[in-house]
This record gives C-alpha cells, sequence and structure tokens, in this order.
C-alpha cells in the first residue's frame, strides 16, 4: 500500500516449523490473507527454517521447498510483494537465497553473499556464496535474474540482502541504495546474545543515514530456536537514521510490525545531498532492474507524529547544553573578531530576549567579561504591558548586567506626528520597532559595542518581523532556533539558575506578543507556534509541499495556507538578515542553509 508518498511495509515473524516447508507454506498463507501492505517480509530461509544443518543436503529439504514455493505461487492471492527465503539449487550448489515474489510471478532471486562460517554458524558447510552471481536461471518454468537486484515500481524501489550480508565490510546494501533502492530488505536468522539487539539497531540506522534510505529487518522467531542458540525474532524498521519500528517479544506465535515509511522524505534527502550524488558517480553499479507493480490505496498513517519536533525528548541535559555551547561560542567568536566586549540587546520581558540575554551572560561568565558591558534596554512604548515591563527589569537586575529603561513614547508621537498619521495599523506598529532598533544601533556606536538581535528562526519563517526594525541587529543569536525551542531553554534555564525561576517561569507562561498595539496576542493572528514550527520542520527536513502537510494535519489546514502565504511573502526579510549560527540541522540565513529568490510569487494579492 502507498498513499501521500507513504510506503506500508509488513515485517513477520511467523511460526516455523523446521524441516517442515508444507507446513511453513501454510503458515505464510494463513498470514497473508490478513495483512494489508504492499511489501511483506518473512524471515531468512522461511520456506524449510534456518536450523535445518545437514537436512540440507536431502532431497526431503530441498525439493520439497522447491515444492512449497511453486504451491505457493499457484495459491497466492496476495496483490503486493512478498519477500521468502528458501535454499535454492543451481548447477549443483545450493545457495541461501531471498526470492521476491508477486502473485504468481517469481520477480527475482537474491543469494546470499557473505556466509558467516564462526562461532555458532556454518553456513559454508552447506551453501555457497552468490558473490560476483548475475545471471538469468529457470525456475518453476520461469526466466528469473538471479544476483543483486534492484526492484522498481512507478512508487518506489527496493533491494534485498541477506542477514549476514550486513555485518561485514562493503555491504551489498550499499550497491544497492546507490543504484535506486530507496528501500533496502533483510531476511535474516540470526540468534540472540545480550545487547545484541542494540548493536544490530545502530548498525542498520547508521547504514540507513549514509545511504539516505529505509532498511527493512526480519529475524526468525523463537520456535527456529534450537538446543545450541535462541531466536528472537527481532523485527526493525530504520528510515534515514531514525528508528521508525520496532518489535521484539520473543513470542511463540507470529507477529507483525506495520511500518509507514516516508519515500517522499528519502526523495527529498536525496535530491539535496551532495554526498550520495557523488558516490553514485565513483562506484559503478552491476545489478539487474526488475520492474514490479505497487498498490496505491489510501490508508491511516500508523507512525506517531512528534508535534514539537525541535524540543528534546531525551538527553535533555545534554540538548540544553550543546544549543548553550553553540549559542555562547558563536557569540564570543564575533566578539573576539571585532575586537570589542560592549553588546546591547533590546529586553521586551519576553521569551526571545530572555533567551537571548541569558545567553550572552552565560558566555560572559565562561570568559571573564565584566557583565556591566552588556547592556540590556528596555524601551516600553504605550501597548507595553506592567508585566512584561517589569519582568524585564527583574531579569536584567539578578542577572547584573547594566540595565536601562528608555521610554520611546516622546519619539514615537514625534514620528507620527511627521508622518501625519493617527490609525493603528502596520504604520504605528513598525514606528516603534524601528524606533527601539535606532536607539540600540545608536547606543552601540557610542559604546563601540554591537547589537544582539533576539528574533527566532519561527518568525524570519512567517516574517513576523519588523524589516529594518526587530529584523537588523549586528548579530542575530536566537535566529537559528525556532520557538518552541526557545520555550524550552527558557524553561530550563529556570530549574539550571532557580534563583530566576519564578521570573523566567512568568516569562513563559506570558502569552507571547511584540505589545505593538494593545492586547496584541501573536498566536491569534498567526496560529499556535507549535503547529508553525511543525509545518516549518515538515517543509524544510522533509521537503513536504503544502498540500502534503495539510493530508498530515488537517485539522491545522488554516495554519498551513498561512504558512506557506507568510513565508513566501517574507524571503526578503531573510535574504538580509544579520549573521547568525546555526543550531539545529538547518537555518533559514540566506548566508547558510536556506536559499531562495525574493521575487517568487506563490500567491497575488
Amino acid at each position: 500500500m502507498y498513499h501521500n508518498g507513504f510506503l506500508r511495509v509488513a515485517a513477520v515473524s511467523p511460526e516455523v516449523f523446521v524441516a517442515n516447508p508444507d507446513k511453513n507454506l501454510k503458515e505464510m498463507i494463513r498470514v497473508l490473507k490478513d495483512i494489508k501492505a504492499d511489501l511483506v517480509v518473512f524471515p531468512e530461509l522461511s520456506i524449510t527454517g534456518y536450523t535445518c544443518e545437514d537436512l540440507f543436503y536431502h532431497t526431503s529439504v530441498t525439493v520439497k521447498a522447491k515444492e512449497a514455493i511453486e504451491s505457493f505461487l499457484e495459491t497466492n492471492d496476495f496483490e503486493g510483494v512478498v519477500v521468502i527465503g528458501a535454499p535454492i539449487e543451481h548447477k549443483g550448489m545450493l545457495y541461501n537465497c531471498a526470492l521476491a515474489i508477486q502473485k504468481d510471478k517469481v520477480l527475482g532471486i537474491v543469494p546470499k553473499m557473505f556466509l558467516p562460517h564462526t562461532g555458532e554458524f556454518y553456513e559454508k558447510r552447506w551453501f555457497a556464496d552468490g558473490v560476483g552471481a548475475s545471471l538469468e536461471m529457470p525456475f518453476l518454468g520461469q526466466t528469473v535474474p538471479f544476483g543483486p537486484i534492484v526492484f522498481n515500481s512507478k512508487n518506489y524501489s527496493f533491494g534485498i540482502e541477506v542477514c549476514a550480508d550486513m555485518w561485514g565490510p562493503l555491504n551489498p546494501s550499499a550497491e544497492l541504495f546507490l543504484s535506486g533502492a530507496q528501500v533496502v530488505v533483510n531476511i535474516s536468522g540470526s540468534p540472540e546474545v545480550v545487547m545484541k539487539d542494540r548493536l544490530r539497531r545502530e548498525l542498520i540506522n547508521s547504514t540507513t543515514y549514509r545511504h539516505k534510505g529505509a532498511y527493512v529487518y526480519v529475524s526468525s522467531g523463537i520456535t527456529e530456536s534450537t538446543s545450541a542458540v535462541l531466536f528472537g525474532g527481532d523485527k526493525f524498521v530504520s528510515e534515514i537514521g531514525t528508528t521508525i519500528g520496532s518489535m521484539q517479544n520473543y513470542s511463540f506465535e507470529e507477529e507483525v510490525l506495520y511500518s509507514d515509511i516516508d519515500i517522499d522524505y528519502i526523495n527529498h534527502v536525496r535530491r539535496s545531498n551532495g554526498w550520495f550524488k557523488d558516490a553514485r558517480k565513483r562506484h559503478p553499479m552491476h545489478v539487474f532492474e526488475v520492474p514490479f507493480k505497487s498498490i496505491t490505496e489510501e490508508f491511516e498513517l500508523n507512525r506517531i507524529m512528534d508535534r514539537t519536533p525541535f524540543v528534546p525528548k531525551t538527553d535533555i541535559d545534554e540538548y540544553f547544553k550543546q544549543v548553550t555551547l553553540i549559542q555562547t561560542r558563536a557569540l564570543m567568536r564575533r566578539l573576539k573578531a571585532i575586537g570589542t566586549k560592549k553588546t546591547l540587546i533590546g529586553v521586551s520581558g519576553g521569551l526571545d530576549s530572555a533567551l537571548a540575554l541569558l545567553q550572552i551572560v552565560k558566555a560572559y561568565k565562561d570568559f571573564n567579561y565584566d557583565l556591566k558591558d552588556i547592556t540590556a534596554i528596555s524601551m516600553p512604548s504605550y501597548p507595553t504591558s506592567d508585566r512584561t515591563k517589569n519582568n524585564a527589569k527583574l531579569l536584567c537586575t539578578s542577572l547584573g548586567v547594566t540595565f536601562r529603561e528608555i521610554p520611546i513614547t516622546d519619539l514615537v508621537d514625534l514620528q507620527l506626528k511627521t508622518l501625519n498619521h493617527e490609525e493603528l495599523d502596520v504604520t504605528y506598529e513598525n514606528v516603534q520597532a524601528r524606533t527601539r532598533t535606532s536607539i540600540l544601533l545608536n547606543l552601540s556606536n557610542k559604546q563601540g559595542g554591537i547589537v544582539i538581535g533576539t528574533g527566532d528562526m519561527t518568525e524570519m519563517a512567517l516574517g513576523w518581523c519588523t524589516f529594518a526594525g526587530d529584523q537588523i541587529a549586528h548579530y542575530g543569536l536566537n535566529s537559528g532556533i525556532p520557538k518552541t525551542l526557545i520555550r524550552f531553554m527558557v524553561s530550563h534555564y529556570a530549574k539550571v539558575l532557580p534563583e530566576l525561576g519564578e521570573v523566567l517561569i512568568d516569562i513563559v507562561d506570558t502569552p507571547i506578543s511584540p505589545e505593538l498595539l494593545v492586547d496584541q496576542v501573536t498566536e491569534k493572528t498567526i496560529g499556535s507556534y507549535e503547529v508553525n514550527d511543525l509545518i516549518m520542520y515538515r517543509f524544510l527536513k522533509y521537503g513536504d509541499s503544502m498540500e502534503r502537510i495539510k493530508a498530515l494535519i488537517p485539522e491545522h489546514s488554516e495554519v498551513v495556507t498561512s504558512f506557506f502565504k507568510r513565508f513566501y511573502a517574507s524571503q526578503f526579510k531573510r535574504a538580509s538578515m544579520p549573521d547568525g549560527p546555526k543550531v539545529i540541522f538547518t537555518t533559514l540565513n540566506s548566508h547558510s542553509d536556506f536559499r531562495m529568490a525574493s521575487d517568487i510569487v506563490k500567491w497575488k494579492k
């Protein structure tokens, strides 16, 4: 099943009857009747069982296995592709193989390339390896490719490797990925020892990250076990370095792991990744190309979407530390390059200026700079609330920086009078923002310091800033941090600095507002920051279109439309934004990651 760029796969650990192909065939047919997926993967040697040992020499196993496969082709009603494992004999040699089957057709046979023969493994005793194999062979009345294969449909492509092929150097998966396979499946009979499952997952995640693809792994279950080793039925799906599905319950009954692989995401990353493109040029590929039909059918995603993807869920203290190190060291590098120890920052009593100030103070403490060389300026206007004004003052005085309060009402009135303007509209709002920036920049000249911008990445995405106002500074310390991450950082600082806990928690709890109009609340205008950050994450990381994001979060369709309208209309602000450190996987700073012409028009007024 394939829908909206997602591929549904099923990894199955069935009940295994060792050396009994007929019963294994019936078990697989039974399980398939209830499966809803486009690609179904069974374990290594699933037709016979992995632990047949010297019975592999006997016709009671090998001939019966071939007969079982023939019966499978005759009775298979499953519409998608099924990958099974079986011993296949060719010219007097026996191979440990994976077979890709669709309905009554064997699409291809992939022999195991690397046969383990250490510890508990004795595969070279029974099987020949498939290294160098590349031919077409007769099989059950069909002519079937035998060797490395990439199976192609209009929706996705996949390749196959067998068990130990993934453990050694020069894995077959590398050639398959570089030959266009977006997904590699591994049929395995891997016994368990302590912590092996963790090693297996690390290896697979590393493989998918390096090759910008997905990997579906399935191993024999507990009914495969012998007196020597235990099989755990590990099932695991990885997508570009991230685990998206796993199951291992050591069950005596069959288990099915469903996972939805984001094929569109893989395509987006490969298009934009220079390493992947260069690797394809440098390593000529030798694989069969085999077509198949995929099933396009709507289904409800079974993967959980992280609604706050920029906020860490694990290793929280370390994540906080890393963000802090990047911001503080980037700031100090800029100060040392300029040759000044003086910084100026506008403080509003809101989240952004709170984090920027906290990081400046941390940087100064780490390098033994005088905190009095930090000038924090509150510039209240008519719409400024007592809550934010008081929080700004309390935070600054508690941190020990130089604090100044400069009301701007008279300057705003003067400019509005000069403009002969009375309406409380965008001009009224922008006059305030530009007045504040003008004061900061002029004071920086007077003091020989630099202005630290406080605007965040989400605001830059939405254009929620005043051009030549809060959009301008000498250094944009927060420009690489989304709003939800800003909130997390300030909340965590409340725990790290308990003496500031009360004021920081109140800042976090204060409704977000530029306070350019009385009782102005940002999220009433642009929508929830959590939703906007989710949209920005899907757009920048996954390359999702507006339509695809709406399909993923249909309850926020209006916010999605608003985000994209604002994003395309505001590129001119991002194109002229100040330098600022990249903190997460990307940034909107045109000097670093994101490049787009400001002339692109997506919506006409």
